[in-house]
């Protein structure tokens, strides 16, 4: 079996994941791990998906060229090892937040700090709203602390007062999730 990762993008509309399906169902594939946003009228798409062992790569790639013609979606492929496709997805064990007036740095600040700690993100979000008193700034990170959360809390306090944002950190629970 061969495992394969995409990368799909393209103007956002209804009905893009139900195409993408489509496609992955008449090859018999089994979509194992996915994620998907829009942005600003933009739509991208990752997934790892698995072929059977009777569908070959060049089968994918035809599906793949159809779908891209068909929706003017952009995908890319690439073929993963079975090792790096058996890979438990990392789990996030705190939320935090982040909040404040709009300026550039805000995420390096943030990320710079995080990896310093040797604290993992698991995922992020982030995006720039108007308001009355000018533009506010939000991001949120999933992060996967372990054992360094300690050293995360005083990084996130110390970007906090040197940013002038508002840094909020949760622990998340087991029972949550």
């Amino acid at each position: 079996m061969s495992n394969v990762l995409l990368s799909i993008s393209g103007h956002d509309r209804a009905g893009i994941v139900r195409d993408v399906a489509e496609s992955m169902l008449h090859l018999n594939a089994n979509i194992e791990d996915s994620s998907m946003t829009a942005l600003r009228g933009r739509f991208t798409m990752m997934m790892i998906v698995q072929l059977p062992e009777d569908r070959s790569l060049g089968e994918l790639k035809a599906a793949l060229a159809e779908l891209e013609q068909r929706t003017r979606l952009t995908v890319q492929s690439q073929v993963i090892s079975d090792e790096e496709a058996s890979r438990q997805a990392m789990e996030p064990d705190h939320v935090i937040t982040v909040h404040g007036a709009d300026a550039v740095g805000i995420v390096y600040a943030v990320t710079d700090a995080l990896a310093k700690s040797d604290v993992s993100i698991v995922d992020v979000s982030t995006q720039s709203r108007e308001s009355a008193d000018g533009d506010v700034y939000m991001m949120v990170l999933e992060v996967r602390a372990a054992s360094q959360s300690e050293a995360m809390l005083a990084a996130m306090k110390d970007v906090a007062a040197k940013r002038d944002v508002d840094i909020e950190v949760h622990a998340l629970d087991d029972a949550v999730l």
